[in-house]
């Protein structure tokens, strides 16, 4: 497997930033299941990690290689995915100047039905606003374990009552009030975008005893209220790397339109 680690400056960003991309390359330790040219996997992390988590804790190499997918994998810090009001532009610069980075440097073809995107956790709620905002770049959106509720979650970080955040952090991204946009809130987006013939694909996993289950659920039946035609999927399982080793799997089954029933989990 081709894993590729390199830095370079930013504009969006105004500094230095690191990505990872994985090249699915022919090799005799894996047998893929497609063959041909390469889709195209923006694959996005969580809170607290960092672009080599789905490196360390998955075997997302050997996906990349099964299902015949390039994986890139930027480094946005505690983001949230958002263009901060009084720091980095993390949204313009994954949701535009990426593509655009990657595309110059690898030579990615540009395809909208060969480019994904997915995320878990905070990754998995910036994967679904990236691409439902950019719904002509993305033909299809995974989201494992997100934070899909991010107006709630917001709302108790600043009453002090989800402390893996502290609110300045989230005055730094949203200003005084600390609370999301209706840019920023992915329930709203996809309400809005259901409507859109060319909305892209998208599921939704969740584990069964995650945190962040009833949020899921919140976001779930407005999409399904709104008639976007999602997938849902959930399956025992908490907010830790076991599940999403798995249900990374269901995303690029769901991506390449395989029969997720009887095909295998490896």
């Amino acid at each position: 497997m081709g894993l590729f680690t390199g830095d370079f400056y930013s504009q969006s960003l105004a500094m230095t930033t690191q990505l990872r991309v994985i090249f699915p390359e022919l090799s005799c330790d894996v047998t893929p299941v497609f063959d041909g040219e390469p889709m195209v996997l923006y694959l996005l992390h969580g809170l607290s990690a960092n672009s080599g988590e789905w490196t360390r804790f998955s075997k997302i190499e050997y996906y990349a290689k099964k299902y015949n997918f390039i994986i890139v994998m930027p480094e946005v810090q505690r983001s949230f995915y958002c263009d901060s009001v009084s720091g980095p532009r993390y949204f313009t610069y994954v949701a535009e100047e990426l593509p655009r980075i990657c595309e110059q440097w690898f030579c990615f073809g540009s395809s909208r039905e060969n480019t994904f995107i997915a995320g878990e956790s905070m990754g998995g709620y910036g994967a679904v606003k990236v691409g439902l905002r950019h719904p002509e770049r993305f033909s299809g959106i995974a989201s494992l374990s997100g934070v899909l509720n991010y107006p709630g979650i917001a709302r108790r970080v600043m009453n002090g009552q989800w402390p893996d955040l502290l609110p300045q952090e989230l005055r730094a991204l949203h200003g005084a009030t600390g609370l999301p946009s209706e840019e920023d809130d992915v329930i709203s987006l996809v309400c809005r975008q259901a409507g859109n013939p060319q909305r892209p694909r998208l599921i939704q996993l969740c584990g069964t005893s995650d945190f962040l289950y009833e949020d899921n659920q919140t976001f779930r039946r407005a999409a399904e209220k709104a008639g976007y035609g999602h997938m849902y999927l959930e399956a025992p399982g908490d907010h830790e790397w076991p599940y999403w080793d798995k249900a990374i799997q269901y995303a690029f089954q769901f991506f390449r339109n395989m029969d997720m029933k009887t095909t295998p989990i490896y």
